[in-house]
């Protein structure tokens, strides 16, 4: 059952269901959903269904209609997406009938109490900045619990998985006060590689890593602590042990799927510190989120995998259609990254941004497709739309196809969108794409072009045609060589 839910205004909280009637949103008291909003229109936009879809139309407001900070002037809709008019934020949401949203006015009747609570009830104080709470019954300081709540932040926060890694195991060799800390990553054959690695200033050179230890929790799976190797019957003749002087041990597994994929190993080697059961709980726990943490990565890249080879599946389809562009859709999807990253765009940013220049063309496929007759330039672009929208997880490169030939002046097609109006995503492809084209073929009777001529030619039409921001990242990334890493340009 689909819903329109008010997110914030003064309806917030009021749910819509969506029926085969148009679904109105507007200023007037006929509308379905009233917003009394100087920004919005008396009919501003309407959602209705198609099929098993549900889609938004903006019924030529004076403001527009936003999809996700995204103006759109008719758009499929996915569970979770955000609905902006005026001021007013609008929530789609589709869920099958066991997760349905309440009937309006129906709500949960919380039952009056004493406000006491038993003395048998704990209150686990997991970190203290910005604490303002009272306490309720025993209040109590867990070392342990706050660290596995910093480690969580930082496995789900860091930039690229190798930076939460790192921080990970900082933290908790700071926190146990090991000398060393290492997280090793075991291969299928059996070789341990160093992946991170923290060692303090007193450390020394020497790497103090028994592999009679590493060993034994590679083949066991089981976490092992010993608070003084020389000491421990269970490792007292090893070389390792005796050579490398190992005093005070944690090392602990971390399993990818049913095999030990990693170990995480710290060494205390000061005579009044060992490592205690406290520390190995911290480390096993730590070693559980690493691993669900790399469990996710891996599966995540297989995704990615999967998904790039559909796509270069699409653009050699493309090629086959329209043998003039072979080779067009990656060249803008390497401009486009290099730009991006000169921008100073996120990982993740630059990974959409990847993908929606390699299928920016992909509407070729229907408006090319051989016995059509020559197609209307916008053709390509509505055929993109049509043919990406309601894929999952294409939602966020959507608007990289739908605007790459608008114009930051509003001279582009087909909706003359000028530079504020159109994505970030889109503006980086608009000139990766423009500037591909000119050095491809921009010459006298589509001749390639000197792309020291194009760059020169582009910033001067900035600001006008192109965004300002964007062609000055192009000329920096043309001078500093990361246009044509290797391979030099096309036809050169």
């Amino acid at each position: 059952m689909a819903y329109i839910r008010v997110k914030t205004g003064p309806n917030k909280g009021r749910t819509y269901e969506i029926t085969d009637a148009p679904l109105t949103v507007g200023r007037e008291e006929t509308q379905t959903i009233q917003i009394l909003d100087q920004g919005v229109s008396r009919a501003h936009a309407e959602v209705f269904r198609l099929g098993e879809m549900c889609l938004v139309r903006d019924l030529n407001s004076t403001n527009g209609t936003y999809v996700n900070d995204v103006k759109v002037l008719e758009e499929t809709l996915k569970s979770g997406d955000e609905l902006l008019i005026g001021t007013t934020v609008l929530v789609f949401e589709d869920k099958p009938p066991s997760q349905r949203i309440p009937p309006e006015g129906h709500a949960v009747e919380f039952v009056k109490d004493d406000g006491r609570i038993e003395t048998h009830v704990v209150e686990l104080k997991v970190d203290e900045r910005g604490a303002t709470n009272k306490v309720v019954g025993q209040e109590i300081t867990s070392r342990n619990i706050t660290l596995i709540s910093q480690v969580g932040r930082i496995l789900r926060t860091s930039r690229s998985l190798d930076e939460a890694l790192a921080g990970t195991l900082e933290l908790v060799t700071q926190a146990i006060g090991a000398n060393q800390g290492y997280l090793f990553q075991v291969e299928p054959s059996g070789r341990v590689q160093p992946r991170a690695v923290v060692e303090s200033d007193d450390a020394g050179v020497d790497r103090k890593v028994s592999r009679t230890l590493v060993n034994r929790v590679r083949t066991t799976a089981m976490p092992l602590l010993t608070t003084d190797a020389a000491l421990d019957g269970r490792f007292a003749l090893s070389e390792s042990i005796i050579l490398k002087k190992i005093k005070s041990v944690i090392c602990v597994p971390v399993m990818e799927e049913e095999r030990v994929g990693g170990l995480l190993y710290f060494h205390s080697s000061k005579v009044d510190h060992a490592l205690g059961v406290e520390d190995l709980e911290l480390a096993a726990a730590v070693a559980l989120q690493v691993s669900m943490a790399l469990s996710l990565a891996a599966a995540g890249e297989r995704v990615r995998k999967g998904l790039m080879g559909t796509i270069r599946a699409l653009v050699t389809a493309m090629e086959i259609v329209d043998p003039n562009g072979r080779g067009h859709a990656q060249r803008v999807a390497d401009y486009a990254v290099a730009i991006a990253a000169q921008m100073g765009l996120t990982a993740d940013e630059i990974e959409r941004l990847r993908l929606a220049a390699m299928l920016h063309d992909v509407g070729k496929l229907v408006a090319f497709a051989p016995g059509r007759p020559q197609p209307d330039p916008a053709e390509h672009v509505h055929a993109g739309e049509r043919i990406l929208t309601g894929i999952e997880g294409f939602e966020q490169i959507l608007p990289g196809v739908r605007c790459h030939h608008e114009r930051a002046d509003g001279s582009g097609y087909p909706y003359k969108l000028r530079n504020d109006d159109t994505p970030p995503m889109a503006r980086i492809i608009i000139v990766a794409n423009a500037f591909d084209d000119a050095v491809v073929h921009g010459g006298p009777g589509g001749a390639a072009q000197d792309p020291t001529a194009v760059v020169k030619d582009m910033a001067g039409r900035a600001g006008g045609e192109f965004d300002d921001a964007v062609v000055k990242a192009l000329v920096l990334c043309h001078r500093n060589g990361s246009l044509f890493p290797g391979a030099g340009a096309p036809g050169a």
